[in-house]
């Protein structure tokens, strides 16, 4: 895990429950956003919408 200094979640929009910020992501992917999830933020305790990582290339 990487660890950040402060707070990762500032800035970002939380939602109070999982539903909520799972609405927001269906909604994000409609309008052409791609490989979003939620997840609940260690640090404010909200949910947020974030990027997935970009699949590890095999050689």
């Amino acid at each position: 895990m990487i660890e950040t200094k402060g707070r990762s979640c500032k800035g970002k929009r939380g939602y109070p429950t999982s539903t909520a910020a799972d609405t927001q992501r269906r909604d994000l992917i409609a309008r052409g956003g791609v490989r979003l999830a939620t997840y609940r933020c260690r640090h404010c305790k909200r949910w947020h919408v974030g990027h997935l990582p970009k699949p590890r290339r095999t050689r």
